[in-house]
């Protein structure tokens, strides 16, 4: 089953709403000025502030970040709780799912989704995204992918693989995680040169650290656990926080970009 089709995780976020906005990280911020860059040239010279579409918005953690290095954002969202956070910030968000969204005559010079492009079914989203884009125009699809340090990352890989037996990992990104991505090529870019897109891929590197109660919330807003059983979940996070250090523990996010154009 391909993740967008599966509804039951798709539709999870919302009632953690509160908890993702606040331990999910933020993207790097070199992560942002690629993307930014890439707006900026869709949108021309003298063109004001460039215009970017944010799919999959989720609270606008991407979309905050993008305004606030000058963009003008339209985000969408189909969870309504994670888009009244969104809102919150100042984000104007269309409520809907982006294969029934109506982009009624908009265009953007960008148009990114933030740990959300598996959500959506490509064949009907890249043709609507290719419509969406201004000539010159760019989509950038970024996943934060984060992982502990050290032996620990081996220690919480064996819990979450007693609690994952059917192949449904812990999901913290893209490598070996929310899309089992690990040492093979992103499947995005496959779909994107099928669609006409030419893309390419950058990492770029966070140092991160966390508490144990940061780390643990953050796990525990990712769909994978979030469907779980919740007399299983309590148990998964309990056993998880018996090996994390009282002093937190060191991570290190490899974001992903995939920048294309049509």
């Amino acid at each position: 089953m391909e993740y967008f089709e599966n509804r039951e995780r798709a539709e999870s976020f919302g009632e953690v709403a509160a908890d993702y906005d606040a331990y999910r990280p933020k993207y790097p911020a070199a992560l942002i000025s690629t993307v930014m860059q890439a707006a900026e040239a869709g949108a021309g010279s003298g063109s004001g502030a460039p215009r970017i579409l944010d799919v999959g918005s989720g609270t606008g953690l991407l979309a905050s970040q993008l305004k606030d290095a000058g963009a003008e954002i339209l985000a969408v969202e189909p969870d309504s709780e994670m888009a009244a956070i969104a809102r919150a910030k100042g984000l104007k968000v269309d409520v809907s799912v982006f294969e029934e969204w109506d982009p009624q005559g908009r265009t953007f010079d960008l148009v990114c989704f933030g740990q959300s492009f598996h959500w959506v079914d490509p064949i009907i989203a890249l043709p609507k995204i290719r419509s969406a884009l201004k000539a010159g125009g760019s989509l950038a699809l970024a996943w934060n992918d984060i992982e502990p340090k050290g032996e620990l990352k081996t220690r919480l890989d064996a819990i979450t693989a007693r609690f994952h037996a059917e192949g449904s990992a812990a999901s913290l990104g893209t490598a070996g995680a929310e899309d089992n991505f690990a040492h093979v090529e992103h499947p995005a870019l496959t779909q994107l040169r099928s669609a006409g897109f030419t893309p390419n891929e950058a990492t770029f590197t966070d140092d991160l650290r966390f508490s144990r109660h940061d780390w643990l919330s953050m796990v525990f807003t990712y769909s994978a656990q979030l469907t779980m059983d919740p007399v299983k979940r309590a148990v998964m996070r309990e056993e998880m926080s018996k090996v994390i250090p009282n002093n937190g523990l060191e991570a290190r996010n490899d974001a992903l970009l995939v920048l294309a154009h049509a």
